[in-house]
């Protein structure tokens, strides 16, 4: 039996034999779109593992993550606009294309802003729930929840291609409702259609895939990703106002496609010739009030198109409300096609390799319209800001002399003299010349720096290796007090620098801030652990002093940036004042006793040999 293990195909674990999944068909040999995140790397310290890319469009790239934290499928959205940055080679690091780094960061900044916007909605259920976000790779993440669900497209390939107003009435409430609370926090979706709705096991509609407006819009900074048939006309042309009246003409657009099984023509097709048919006429079970909804929400002209979701939801399900005007969706269209207007050379342009297309398969009637896209690699806005603003800079100057020149006539002041003159207009010149050259400094660079407060700094040499060389510096920190956490960087998060250079940073050592601890009753040696601890340098200096026993600590001295200084036990110390403790301790000889003087042992001498005892002559005898 093979090896269980994660799937970058499902992000389930299986068993992994043969290299395939038996679960959704992925092969360990599937190659890689280079600038894609490869499979398997992992973000947000380690804590998402990256799958394969679901999707992309010019905004960013969606995959399937497996969230390690909480053992479930997620869906990782990645800030990449395609045409402003690429990927650097085996890395999942973003690298900005350094012309193009104020409108990166501009981006990047909205596409944040908006996904705060979607967190503060996380409890509705209707709308794909923000669970995370996290900068990392010179870029933004974005975290959803993963929801087992299917494309309304494909649900309604499951239903005939249609369902009936009795069955779609029952679905729209809560998804309108959501929309509404879109609306109210200032966010409008703009591509609201039937590939861009999902549908839960629960029969819950649920919208998803909601972007900046610069991937909404043709001819902006993005390739754009338009869903024709529901995008509102004023999605054609950068220069046209945009509202809730654009999500309102999808919304209607998706119930006239539900409805009828009927693709709508696109817009410009209709602003070129109307075309639009009611969907009563379509289907004669479908509500008249229900029709009329629908046209007015589908007005060409923004001012007579229905405004508000709210609107909206009470002309469907209103059916007693007047509507004088209704015979007017039945006859000629209101926006005739202007030939002055630039709606955003749609003609002869397909979606670049990262774009799908969006034919409707399942629809009854087919319009074959081509695919949108935006094959303009520079904004509107770009191509006017260097001659506007060289205009705007001579007309400041040309009117600035012309009024110091006509003083007389204005006011009877003294006109200046030609060196005040040339002083006046040199002045403008060198603040002109000085904003430019502080513009130019602001886009150097090609990176945008990550916030790496708070993290290891090995960590982070390993995790940017390929990217950045960091110059560390240690210091002592109260508010970092782990030794190894970065502290303070040279760039501030999200701030432009040049990743060819090294990036400066502080690491803590510890605390700032300490408590001089008290050496009394402790040896040299444990003392000296105790100011280890605290990172307290210091010197040991031994002493013969025979009024404290060996190994006491006799006295201590403490010099503060070399200036003597008195510490107490309890003392702060700020630890960046480069203190230094000198302990002096007892080092006395072992004591030494006199010895007695060694006495000789008596000399052993050979006993006297035994005599005889003399004999006494008793009576009788003589004494010879």
């Amino acid at each position: 039996m093979g090896e269980m293990k994660l799937c970058f195909g499902c992000m389930k674990r299986t068993n992994a034999s043969g290299g395939v999944c038996p679960e959704c068909g992925y092969s360990d040999q599937t190659t890689c779109d280079p600038s894609f995140i490869t499979p398997g790397t992992q973000l947000n310290n380690r804590r998402y593992i990256v799958g394969v890319a679901l999707s992309a469009n010019g905004e960013g790239i969606t995959y399937l993550a497996y969230d390690a934290s909480n053992s479930c499928r997620v869906l990782i959205r990645e800030y990449m606009p395609q045409n402003l940055c690429t990927r650097v080679k085996g890395s999942p690091i973003i690298s900005v294309i350094p012309s193009r780094l104020a409108q990166y960061k501009a981006l990047m900044a909205e596409f944040t802003e908006l996904h705060k916007s979607l967190a503060h909605l996380r409890g509705q259920t209707n709308i794909s729930t923000v669970v995370d976000m996290f900068a990392e790779n010179n870029t933004t993440y974005v975290v959803n929840q993963y929801i087992e669900s299917i494309r309304f497209i494909d649900y309604l390939k499951n239903n005939a291609g249609e369902l009936t107003w009795g069955k779609l009435s029952g679905m729209l409430p809560p998804l309108t409702t959501a929309l509404s609370l879109l609306h109210n926090s200032s966010v409008i979706h703009r591509a609201i259609s039937p590939y861009t709705i999902y549908v839960t096991k629960k029969g819950d509609l649920v919208l998803t895939d909601i972007c900046i407006s610069a991937v909404r819009t043709a001819n902006t900074e993005l390739v754009c990703e338009i869903y024709n048939g529901y995008a509102a006309p004023e999605q054609y042309a950068a220069n046209m106002r945009q509202g809730t009246w654009t999500d309102v003409y999808a919304v209607c657009a998706v119930i006239y496609r539900v409805l009828t099984g009927t693709m709508p023509p696109s817009a410009v097709s209709r602003i070129e010739r109307e075309d639009l048919v009611a969907p009563s006429a379509l289907n004669p079970n479908i509500p008249r009030y229900v029709s009329n909804a629908i046209m007015r929400g589908m007005c060409l002209d923004s001012a007579s198109r229905t405004s508000s979701i709210t609107d909206l939801v009470t002309q469907l399900f209103d059916e007693n409300a007047a509507y004088p005007s209704d015979e007017l969706y039945y006859g000629e269209p209101e926006m005739p096609y202007d030939e002055n207007m630039d709606y955003g050379g749609y003609d002869d342009q397909n979606y670049d390799d990262f774009d799908d297309s969006y034919d409707d398969d399942y629809a009854y009637d087919d319009y074959d319209e081509k695919d949108y896209d935006d094959s303009q690699k520079i904004g509107a806005i770009d191509r006017l800001k260097v001659p506007i603003i060289v205009g705007i800079i001579l007309l400041l100057i040309f009117l600035i002399v012309l009024f110091i020149f006509a003083g007389d006539g204005f006011g009877g002041n003294e006109s200046p003299s030609p060196a005040n003159t040339t002083e006046v207009v040199s002045t403008i010149t060198t603040e002109v010349t000085e904003t430019a050259e502080e513009t130019t400094e602001a886009a150097t660079g090609d990176s945008i720096m990550p916030d790496l407060l708070g993290k290891n700094i090995e960590n982070q040499r390993n995790l940017y290796a390929s990217w950045i060389t960091f110059e560390a510096e240690e210091v002592f920190s109260d508010e970092y007090t782990t030794p190894g956490q970065i502290c303070w960087q040279e760039f501030e998060a999200g701030e432009t620098f040049d990743s060819t250079r090294p990036v400066k940073v502080k690491v803590s050592k510890g605390p700032a801030t300490v408590k001089f601890p008290s050496y009394k009753g402790s040896g040299y040696y444990s003392f000296g652990q105790k100011l280890d601890e605290l990172g307290i340098p210091y010197t040991m200096i031994a002493e013969e002093n025979e009024g404290y026993s060996t190994g006491s600590i006799i006295r201590i001295t403490a010099t503060k940036n070399g200036k003597d200084i008195e510490l107490e036990e309890g003392d702060k110390m700020d630890m960046n004042d480069n203190y230094h403790i000198t302990i002096y301790y007892a080092d006395n000889p072992e004591p030494t006793t006199t010895p007695e003087p060694a006495t000789e042992p008596p000399v052993e001498t050979e006993p006297p040999a035994p005599t005889e005892p003399e004999q006494v002559p008793t009576e009788g005898e003589s004494a010879d």
